[in-house]
């Protein structure tokens, strides 16, 4: 239920942390009358290759890059490593909280100069590790004025859903000596569901539930950014962010039994958050080969969340139950970077990182029998404050050994300490250090190879810390004041082959050893909570695919596909056997299929995902998650001028989602099935129509 759609955009100076002379130099290496080409380890894209896409926005372009799609950054430790795959201007926005496909999205096509893939080494820009970026070169000059943008959106759920406005608005200027953008967005979301659940119980009556339910949700906020270059090429810049969330989910349940009067059950929910963010940053160069950045990013939230669960049955009194909980986190990152390009072939990048983060949870369940009274019921772990203190320090160099092999070296120590009060009390050390060695071998513009390895540390989720009531399945979720960061070393060879001016082919094999796998972890034989169960493995390969279709007479069309293959393994605390990991579907593909009219004006594609079925496991119970495929399609126009409008059905046939869940009656190692469960949920499909524009 928690969204962060908040944006920091920014015009960031791409001289930081060394590049800018490369960058420069590739865009006047394109031939005259081209929209692309290939530079050393960079494609070049041009405004004019993305013309027929009608972009708006720099979002618009960079889902239009051959090859490439967005990752918006990986859920571990840091600012750095959880940095995702798109630069701006040559950098990375100064912000955690924020996500790519907002900041893009606040970023007008117009003010674009060109788009650059960079294939493997990194060359000095801040890539955080990543094997494949894309860095969104802006206009510069005193005529390259960055222009404003607006969204508006009418969101409709089908079949019985609610009509519902969306929009946005970015003003970009220049002011003072500065620039500045300003921001605010308001959305709104209903819709209606409906699901069923048929639960088999092998030693007690059989039941039956039908349910119908709506959530809302609303909200808004609000974002300023400033930059200010000084004479001396320096360049300070503020992000201001705040939004505002409030959401409820009602849900009625009808309650029929094999034998015996029928029953009711109601659900409410209802969740409000309050957040904001406070970025700053300031870049100085020392020397033509020696500059220097201090990044800066505040964070706080205000979460409120209640649960109150009324059982009806058919004669006698209302059974009651309400948990209610409130929550206040925040993060603070101080970070500073260094960047030397003095040595020849050599980009090097230093410097550290401090970090605290804290969750305050405090939390009530509350239960009437009947009585008209309601009592507190005490819950372990509900009410802690958790507070973590991060070090790191970090040192990497972008090593071009010929201009057809590059080698990307890098090192960090991380140190951290966890302390717990409240209900569970415990402090505990950790001290990681994290290699990471990339490779790219193009023996010409059209192939490339890409290996890589590295330790990565995951971020710790506060909330698995902390208990928490689920009525759905009438239990606890208990939190574990023990848990350990998730560890893994991740290895990679990747083959890249190129064709036309869209066609890319990419096959990437892998392999992950876990350390310490998150998953439910058994305690006593009696409970089960989130913990470490041991070391795994995780293996496979991904398929990308983007491919011209005109040679099979879809004139501007293009096919774009990725499909992933994987297993896993990892001993299965309950029973000692081997098993998969908890929550991963082996098997997933993505299809885009989008053909272009650019004298009409016009667009139309489908969207396809489809993931295999996947296995979650408790002390006592074990669920399969079923999903049909997804399937959307759109038409998209610019013939209103100044206007771009885009119609979209999403989830055309209506999937159900299904879960197969059987509970035992003791550990599932030893005990007999109790009950054999299967629920399902149809949440309908959308309607979405939108406009955007420039001005």
């Amino acid at each position: 239920m928690k969204k962060r759609s908040s944006a920091v955009a920014g015009a960031i100076a791409l001289a930081a942390l060394g590049g800018g002379a490369e960058a420069q130099e590739s865009s006047r290496s394109c031939p005259a009358g081209e929209t692309s080409c290939t530079v050393g380890d960079r494609v070049i894209y041009l405004p004019a290759f993305f013309t027929q896409f009608n972009p708006v926005t720099a979002l618009d372009m960079v889902s239009r890059v051959p090859g490439f799609s967005i990752d918006a950054g990986e859920d571990v430790r840091g600012f750095g490593g959880a940095a995702g795959n798109v630069l701006i201007d040559g950098q990375r926005p100064s912000t955690k909280s924020t996500d790519l496909f907002t900041v893009l999205s606040r970023i007008a096509a117009e003010g674009v100069e060109r788009i650059e893939l960079i294939r493997g080494g990194s060359g000095g820009l801040d890539v955080a590790g990543q094997a494949v970026v894309v860095n969104v070169v802006k206009k510069t000059g005193d005529g390259a004025g960055e222009p404003s943008i607006w969204e508006f959106a009418l969101v409709k759920r089908r079949p019985d859903g609610f009509l519902r406005p969306a929009g946005s608005a970015t003003f970009n200027g220049k002011a003072l000596g500065m620039k500045y953008g300003f921001g605010v967005n308001a959305y709104g979301f209903a819709l209606r569901f409906t699901g069923s659940e048929n639960i088999d119980r092998f030693t007690d009556i059989d039941e039956r539930r039908l349910r119908a339910g709506e959530f809302h949700e609303q909200g808004g906020g609000a974002n300023l950014r400033l930059e200010k270059p000084f004479d001396n090429g320096d360049v300070g810049r503020l992000n201001l962010e705040s939004e505002y969330e409030h959401a409820v989910e009602i849900i009625d349940e009808g309650r029929t039994f094999e034998t015996g009067p029928p029953g009711n059950a109601a659900f409410a929910r209802p969740f409000e958050e309050l957040s904001f963010e406070l970025g700053a940053d300031f870049e100085h160069a020392f020397s033509d080969s020696f500059n220097g950045k201090i990044i800066a990013v505040f964070d706080k939230s205000y979460e409120k969340f209640e649960s109150a669960f009324d059982l009806i049955p058919a004669a006698g009194p209302v059974q009651r139950s309400i948990f209610n909980s409130s929550q206040t986190s925040a993060e603070t990152i101080g970070r500073i970077e260094f960047g030397f390009t003095g040595l020849s072939d050599h980009s090097i990048q230093f410097g550290g990182e401090f970090a605290r983060n804290t969750i305050d949870s405090s939390a009530m369940l509350r239960s009437d029998p009947g009585s008209g009274v309601f009592s507190p019921v005490p819950i372990a772990g509900a009410n802690t404050l958790v507070a973590e203190l991060r070090g790191e320090a970090f040192i990497s160099d972008s090593w071009k050994v010929s201009p057809k092999l590059t080698i990307d070296l890098a090192f960090a120590m991380e140190m951290s300490r966890i302390r717990q009060s409240g209900d569970s009390a415990n402090s505990r050390f950790f001290t990681y250090p994290k290699p990471s060695l990339k490779l790219a071998y193009a023996p010409n513009d059209r192939t490339q190879w890409r290996a890589g390895a590295e330790r990565t540390v995951a971020q710790l989720d506060f909330d698995e810390f902390v208990s928490a009531v689920n009525f759905d399945d009438s239990d606890v979720d208990f939190g574990n004041p023990d848990l350990r960061p998730q560890r893994v070393w991740e290895f990679s060879l990747t083959h890249e082959r190129r064709f036309g001016d869209v066609g890319v082919v990419e096959l990437t094999g892998f392999y992950h050893y876990v350390q310490d796998v998150q998953d439910s972890l058994p305690i006593g034989g009696i409970v089960e909570v989130p913990g470490n169960i041991g070391d795994g493995r995780i293996y496979g390969a991904t398929l990308d695919l983007t491919a011209p279709l005109g040679w099979i007479g879809f004139k501007n069309a293009r096919l774009q596909s990725s499909t992933t293959a994987r297993d896993s393994s990892v001993t299965d605390p309950v029973t000692g056997r081997t098993r998969d990991f908890s929550g991963r579907p082996n098997v997933f593909y993505e299809l885009e299929f989008r053909q272009d009219f650019p004298v009409r004006k016009a667009s139309w594609g489908l969207e396809l995902s489809k993931r295999d079925p996947y296995r979650e496991f408790g002390l006592d119970e074990v669920s399969v998650f079923r999903v049909e495929t997804e399937f959307d399609v759109y038409v998209e126009t610019t013939r209103l001028k100044g206007i771009k409008a885009r119609f979209e059905v999403n989830d055309v046939i209506n999937v159900t989602d299904i879960r197969e869940r059987v509970v035992f009656a003791g550990s599932r190692a030893t005990a007999a099935p109790l009950a054999y469960e299967v629920r399902r949920n149809n949440n309908g499909g959308g309607l979405r129509l939108e406009l955007s524009g420039t001005f």
